[in-house]
């Protein structure tokens, strides 16, 4: 009896210890910073009535060099914007990609296609976010439209217009 308390014991420990040396902590500072300061926005759930046949994702962090507009304060200036796309298939061609400092992102809008695994967006964004704008009443707002074209390999990223080019 004794023996098979001990095997139990045994086995027990090393299930606990094979366990914590899967815990690793990770070294890359801008996984770090998506997983712990992002959100991510699922921009397939947009727009149910249009199909698609790509997944793409958009995900959003502080940008921390981009915050003089909040004075003496921690609010966020503007975000760093990330994307994210990948084949809904069963073998899927994944592949991320920088979008840049976009102040903040406020609308995506999806067009409809016939292409295969393409998707296409047009994004409409602020140059600062909205609590910036509401606290800092001297911040000149610019609007930018750009037309995201995503497919497995590549994107396009194309600025539209901005508020400032039409005279707002």
């Amino acid at each position: 009896m004794k023996f098979i308390v001990l095997i139990v014991l045994f086995f027990i420990s090393s299930c606990v210890t094979n366990g914590q040396e899967k815990v690793k902590s990770l070294d890359d500072p801008l996984l770090i910073d998506i997983l712990a300061l992002g959100e991510v926005a699922d921009l397939n759930a947009l727009q149910k009535n249009i199909e698609k046949n790509l997944s793409v994702k958009v995900y959003k962090i502080p940008s921390k060099e981009e915050n003089y507009c909040f004075p003496e304060s921690h609010g966020i200036c503007m975000y760093k914007y990330y994307l994210a796309t990948s084949q809904i298939d069963d073998s899927p061609i994944v592949n991320a990609y920088y979008l840049g400092v976009l102040g903040e992102i406020v609308e995506y809008k999806w067009e409809s296609t016939e292409l295969i695994d393409t998707a296409i967006i047009i994004i409409s964004t602020n140059k600062y976010s909205k609590e910036a704008l509401s606290y800092n009443k001297a911040l000149n707002n610019v609007e930018v439209k750009y037309r995201l074209i995503a497919k497995p390999n590549k994107i396009e990223f194309l600025k539209i217009v901005d508020s400032s080019e039409i005279g707002h």
